[in-house]
């Protein structure tokens, strides 16, 4: 999943991209920086995810997904699809 891998990469421009309009009023790219550079030091580089589900009504998701490291593991993450892409909503 390319966010994640965004995410626990340090790679915030290419994460904050896949962040919803919604969450890019809430949380600056500065903001994000930040974010994924605690996570980086928490929990090292991107790992594989384990088979997710994904419970899509319109143009939201709720998409739960695991990791060998369970405090990263997602339970029903929201998601948000904006110009036929689907977007990160959890913020």
């Amino acid at each position: 999943m390319a966010y994640s891998d965004a995410f626990l990469d340090v790679k915030p421009t290419a994460g904050y991209e896949l962040f919803s309009a919604r969450c890019k009023e809430r949380v600056t790219l500065s903001e994000f920086t930040a974010m994924l550079t605690a996570a980086k030091e928490m929990y090292g580089k991107a790992m594989p995810i384990k088979p997710s589900e994904a419970q899509i009504s319109g143009e939201l998701a709720r998409v739960t997904y695991t990791y060998d490291v369970p405090a990263l593991d997602q339970n029903k993450e929201p998601w948000a699809r904006e110009d036929g892409k689907w977007k990160q909503d959890d913020c």
